[in-house]
């Protein structure tokens, strides 16, 4: 058998009948999928739409969101409410310090540097 003489070895340019980009469908949600054929990663992915639903379906899922938003505002604003008690305690016990040592000097953030 002779040698081939002429052989390249794979790379860029190496199969020129190599399409740019392979359409391939995703067997577990059907998207459309553009891969790239030299690399192997998707390059673009066309997700599949859902259904359109049913009008009294899009009502009732509102209805329960607006509930879990209620219940995330009324967190918050314990929350905010909690953390402004906490600084007046800390602001009146730094009051409190300060009236019971009048000769030291309050803490200054720039002296450390």
């Amino acid at each position: 058998m002779k040698p081939v003489s002429n052989f390249k070895p794979p790379g860029r340019g190496y199969n020129r009948n190599m399409p740019e980009a392979l359409d391939v469908t995703c067997p577990c949600c059907e998207a459309a999928l553009k891969v790239d054929p030299e690399t192997g990663s998707v390059v673009w992915a066309d997700r599949k739409k859902a259904p359109p639903k049913d009008f009294d379906d899009l009502v009732d899922r509102v209805r329960s969101q607006k509930g879990v938003l209620e219940e995330k505002f009324a967190r918050s604003v314990q929350h905010t409410k909690r953390a402004s008690e906490i600084l007046d305690k800390k602001f009146e016990e730094a009051r409190k310090r300060a009236e019971a040592d009048p000769t030291s000097k309050a803490p200054h953030p720039f002296d450390n540097d």
